[in-house]
């Protein structure tokens, strides 16, 4: 929907902001700014580490159903990327992908173990 100027500052003045679509270069310039940076994964590191073992049982995976991706576990229902913590530090779940810290940070962290154990409790029944 578009407005002309006059409707424009009447809405302005009234406090109310509104958004317009970027165009083409713009978007290119916030796709960059928000690009997430993933962690290498090695998954015969991860599968030593008791953290990581723990999650795939209460998950109800084994290290055979996991499948390892350019940038992320296949996890079967869903995708796991590990991300750097310098972009991020929290754990978040998006369209059955899951996004976190590496598994060191979260062992080293009881707030993000507990952030990823309520995330995985609230989506393993999806």
């Amino acid at each position: 929907m578009s407005i002309n100027q006059q409707q424009y500052e009447q809405l302005t003045e009234m406090g109310i902001s509104l958004w317009q679509l970027r165009n083409h270069a713009n978007q290119s310039e916030t796709t960059e700014e928000d690009q997430q940076v993933y962690l290498e994964i090695d998954l015969t590191a991860l599968s030593k580490q008791q953290l990581f073992c723990d999650i795939l049982l209460a998950s109800k995976l084994s290290i055979g159903e996991i499948n390892h991706q350019n940038d992320h576990l296949d996890c079967g229902l869903f995708n796991w990327y590990f991300i750097d913590k310098t972009s991020k530090s929290e754990i978040c779940w998006h369209e059955q992908q899951l996004f976190t810290p590496s598994i060191t940070d979260i062992a080293n962290s009881p707030m993000l173990k507990k952030q990823l154990w309520q995330m995985l409790s609230n989506h393993n029944g999806q």
